[in-house]
């Protein structure tokens, strides 16, 4: 009996433990929620532009392309294509004490308010107390078939208006909606964080 008694004592030793554990990490991890609803985030810019394999560098526009260049250019804009791909990079700004941790991140990325992509960044990072971190968004997508109402050249000069070439602005819309684990399971920040970047 006394046996028993011992073996049900460690029992609810153990299960109390277990209990509190689990208490102290719902209520760190609820912290961090908290945490992560201080944070601030902002579009820092837009990098790594490349157009049909040619990277476009800072500033560039139609009339530093080539003769090949111009003509592969020319080419895909007949036949109504014209991939892009580039990074769309934000800004966490963390002014709490501690850590804030994100498991992953909805994302809804426009372009002068059409939609380019809904996605989802699955890479979860920290950023340290009082500190900023930074996170780069992968783009790819078909700019012609995005705006398919506009002409060739207007949607030509978007292409280069990302990296930077003087042509009339362009209206970058970035959503997202960070999660947290909880227990294993995910919990999204309430809704999503609009952030809007004039790109002049």
């Amino acid at each position: 009996m006394k046996k028993l008694s011992k073996i049900i004592v460690v029992l609810f030793l153990a299960l109390s433990f277990t209990a509190c554990e689990q208490l102290v990490q719902i209520a760190s991890q609820a912290a961090q929620i908290v945490n992560l609803k201080n944070c601030n985030f902002d579009v820092s810019g837009i990098d790594q532009i490349n157009m049909l394999g040619m990277n476009l560098s800072k500033g560039m526009d139609k009339s530093n392309l080539n003769a090949t260049q111009l003509l592969k250019v020319t080419n895909a804009l007949l036949n109504k294509k014209l991939p892009v791909s580039f990074n769309v990079n934000l800004d966490v700004d963390n002014p709490n004490s501690i850590a804030a941790t994100l498991g992953k991140m909805d994302y809804i990325i426009s372009l002068n308010d059409r939609e380019v992509i809904s996605s989802t960044f699955n890479n979860g990072f920290s950023i340290p107390a009082n500190s900023t971190g930074k996170v780069s968004i992968p783009i790819s997508t078909d700019l012609f078939q995005l705006f398919s109402s506009e002409t060739a050249d207007a949607v030509l000069n978007l292409a280069f208006k990302l990296a930077g070439a003087q042509s009339n602005p362009v209206n970058l819309g970035v959503k997202v909606k960070p999660y947290i684990k909880i227990n294993n399971q995910s919990l999204a920040y309430p809704d999503y964080i609009t952030i809007n970047k004039l790109l002049k």
